[in-house]
Parts: C-alpha cells; structure tokens; sequence
C-alpha cells in the first residue's frame, strides 16, 4: 500500500477514537472530591438549603426550566412542597464516581447514590444517581439530579446532546421499607 494511502487511514482511525480519548477514569482525588461535592449537594437538599442546589446545578437544565430565575424559583418552590408533604431524609450517602464520558467540550460523570426517606410516617429507600458535569480541564462540577432521568432517560441527550454515544443511565428506584 502506498504511503500516501495510509495518512487518510490513519486520520480516520484518529477521528474515530476521538471521543472515547476524552472518557476515562478519574483519579483518587478527583473522584474523592466529586463524592464530597456530591454529598454537599445531597445535603442542601435536606437541609432544604435551595441556593446552594441553584448555584451547582448545570446550565441545560437551567435553560430547560426557562432560564435562571425560573429554575431557581422552581427549586425553592419544589423543596417547600416536599416539607408540606411531610416528606424528611433520614440519610444520604453518595457511591463511588463512575467513569467520564465525553460531551463535547464537557465531561460527564455518573455518581450512584442511595437515600433513606419518609415520607409521611412510611420509610422508602431511593436508589438513584447525580449527574455530574464539567468542562474539561478544569475542577469545578455542575450537577443534575438523576432522578428526573429515570423516568425520561430521552432527557439526558435533549439536556447533553454532544455526549458521546452509547452512553447508558444507571439503573434506579425507590422502594417501600
């Protein structure tokens, strides 16, 4: 095969592999910190501490809602509803992070996490995830709730339409203890 040849192979193969080059495994601290980051998050949410769930959560979702001050309103609304309906966590503890994948200029983040909660006087057990997203290079993640997710896994592509393909949801649900 002539030289010549081989470059455009090569170019292509090259092409190909680019968006799995982006996904790998996060180091110990990395993954340390995201878990730490997740956990503050999953602990605003008990707290019922709005603001801090507002400022980390994802710009697409964000734009989804309508915008800032609609997300913003939403969520501060949402966790006052779930107060009046006597709905309490007991515990929280985020897993493990996943692997990144690729989203354009972004990488994506599965983190499993497992809350124990009332709701009423019944004890239900929620198995879901936290989504979490950064642009590459930098530290700093933003975060969707999982849980949304699992009843409409179509929302994942609308809210990261450049992540790669392929790329699966946890499994999740919530059962009655």
């Amino acid at each position: 095969m002539r030289r010549y040849l081989l470059v455009p192979l090569l170019l292509l193969l090259l092409a190909a592999m680019a968006p799995s080059a982006l996904a790998g495994v996060l180091s110990a601290d990395e993954s340390a910190a995201l878990r730490q980051d997740v956990q503050a998050m999953m602990g605003a949410f008990a707290r019922g501490d709005a603001e801090l769930i507002i400022a980390r959560t994802h710009p697409s979702l964000k734009r989804l809602a309508g915008g800032d001050e609609a997300y913003a309103r939403m969520t501060r609304d949402t966790l006052k509803e779930l107060r009046k309906a006597g709905v309490t966590i007991i515990s929280d503890e985020a897993g493990v992070p996943g692997r990144t994948y690729a989203a354009g200029d972004e990488e994506v983040c599965f983190v499993p996490r497992q809350s124990l909660l009332r709701v009423r006087e019944a004890p239900m057990r929620s198995t879901s995830f936290m989504l979490a997203v950064r642009h590459v290079g930098t530290p700093q993640w933003s975060f969707i709730d999982g849980a949304a997710l699992l009843d409409n896994p179509a929302l994942l592509r609308q809210l990261l339409p450049a992540l790669e393909p392929g790329v699966t949801l946890p499994k999740g649900g919530m059962e009655a203890l």
